[in-house]
């Protein structure tokens, strides 16, 4: 999204009798809402534009559109450098370190920064197992599945209904998020959960990995006031197994099918977040969201 929004600032020239400030501004909310209208936005894409906002609204009056613009893309590249890109290496360094020997770490979905720790441990000589545990409709962990045991991890690959009988040899679970409310509630795949809570009843630690342009102020306390619908049909369809697909096709006014994208995850289930600012408990969001988030200007 950032990248689109550079190639539209480097095509973008101020009409006359406008200023840029004001038109750049107008434009880019048409382009989110058009962004809106496709998919809902995730709150890292809100933080984001909320970034390129403020960026645009403190530009001088004085500056040369040409000028404006190379500020602009420079802010948009750095963001992406340092709150990304640098972020997330910045985690796999400080979740290294919680991994030793014999562990067996579970993973569920597939997270980008939980792939790269993996990966980075496995490159640092770590003797583990991963149990990638999986769930229908998205089935995105196959695809990790193939990745990793491609770089000669040994992998075990479950589905969720059986995470409370894989648990008891777990020693850690490392797990992905959407974003982190200030509340300490993890907001990401739904099935994360569940996971968590089998967890925590099993008294394995909760390691939440998760860059800090994800997190946000807002509190919410389930996943029904908020949230992101996904295709009813991807929940009613089993492929390969047309003996049990009994709902393909079939319409009804008494029946809902609600296939929900994301969950909420209570803080109580998780043992550490890990981030780009270091290794906090969940009780430690606040801090974090009020000492950088005014320096950073982007939540």
């Amino acid at each position: 999204m950032l990248k689109a929004f550079q190639q539209a600032i480097e095509g973008y020239s101020t009409p006359c009798e406008k200023t840029l400030i004001r038109d750049l501004t107008a434009k880019i909310g048409s382009y989110v809402s058009f962004l809106i209208e496709c998919r809902p936005l995730s709150i890292s894409m809100g933080n984001a534009i909320r970034f390129l906002k403020n960026r645009i609204a403190n530009l001088p009056l004085t500056m040369s559109e040409s000028e404006a613009k190379a500020t602009l893309r420079l802010d948009i590249d750095q963001f992406i450098s340092e709150k990304i890109i640098l972020a997330d290496k910045v985690i796999v360094k400080h979740a290294v370190t919680k991994i030793r020997d014999g562990d067996v770490l579970l993973i569920y979905g597939s997270s980008s920064a939980v792939e790269m720790i993996l990966l980075h441990a496995h490159e640092l000589g770590k003797q583990f197992r991963v149990v990638v545990v999986d769930s229908r409709p998205k089935l995105e962990g196959q695809q990790l599945l193939r990745r990793l045991v491609g770089k000669g991890l040994s992998c075990t690959y479950t589905h969720i209904n059986a995470v409370s009988y894989i648990m008891h040899e777990v020693t850690r679970v490392f797990l992905g998020a959407a974003s982190v409310l200030s509340n300490g509630t993890v907001y990401s795949r739904a099935g994360t959960a569940c996971v968590a809570m089998v967890a925590h009843s099993f008294r394995v630690p909760v390691l939440v990995c998760c860059e800090a342009y994800k997190f946000h102020g807002r509190v919410q306390l389930d996943s029904i006031c908020s949230n992101e619908l996904g295709d009813p049909d991807a929940i009613s369809k089993v492929h390969g197994r047309e003996d049990i697909n009994f709902l393909v096709g079939w319409a009804s006014e008494s029946l809902q099918r609600l296939n929900l994208i994301y969950d909420t995850t209570p803080s109580d289930y998780v043992s550490m977040i890990i981030t780009d600012y270091g290794m906090v408990p969940p009780t430690s969001v606040p801090v974090i969201l009020r000492e950088y988030g005014k320096e950073q200007l982007w939540i």
